[in-house]
């Protein structure tokens, strides 16, 4: 069991008539705005940059899975196993039920505060960003600017993973350490790429063998 700290909800977490959609439409655009305050302060606190259409943590910068991999972060404090559900509150005995769920996470999208990861398969869940693709992009340019690195081609996994020597001149800041490299690829091609600042470089696969940021 992890000893890292938690996020604490605000009391309104604990507030039952906050997980039944309210019919008074008011009050459920109030009810719907806690909601997305919530979401975004969470995931910002466990470093969330995507979510399972349901709701539950899909990518943390700080979790690891409970079981190992190569492409698990490999100092992460947390595993997903330690990060408490959004929706559910077990010492109310209340959980926010699949409808209501959709509707806030629509809400979300409508707000430019979340992304359909693959908007023709909105199963596959959705980006959260507590941090705008534009500020992803500008701290992405800023390291590699920062560590004389334009021009260089880098993979996407030296431009997410950390060697935890930060000793190194071009060791990677906190902040981009274990992104998610499905949401790296869309800060490239968003805001970086239609900015002139890099370039995707495709194999024989067609699939992405490497980023030069210029």
């Amino acid at each position: 069991m992890s000893t890292e700290p938690h996020f604490e909800f605000p009391k309104i977490h604990s507030f039952p008539p906050l997980y039944t959609k309210q019919p008074n439409q008011t009050v459920q655009q109030q009810q719907i705005e806690s909601w997305c305050n919530i979401l975004l302060q969470y995931c910002e606190f466990y470093k969330i940059t995507s979510l399972t259409i349901e709701g539950a943590p899909k990518h943390s910068q700080l979790a690891s899975s409970s079981s190992a991999s190569a492409s698990t972060p490999v100092s992460a404090p947390y595993t997903k196993g330690d990060i408490p559900p959004l929706f559910t509150n077990k010492a109310i005995n209340r959980q926010v039920n699949t409808e209501f769920k959709n509707v806030i996470i629509t809400n979300l999208i409508h707000s430019k505060k979340a992304e359909y990861i693959n908007h023709k398969k909105p199963e596959l869940g959705i980006f959260v960003y507590w941090r705008s693709i534009v500020d992803w992009g500008n701290l992405l340019y800023e390291y590699i600017t920062n560590t004389g690195q334009q021009g260089t081609v880098l993979t996407l996994y030296e431009l997410t993973k950390s060697d935890d020597d930060d000793d190194n001149v071009n060791s990677l800041p906190q902040e981009l350490r274990n992104l998610d490299e499905e949401l790296l690829v869309k800060v490239i091609k968003d805001y970086l790429i239609k900015q002139g600042k890099a370039q995707l470089l495709m194999n024989e696969s067609n699939e992405i063998g490497g980023v030069k940021i210029v």
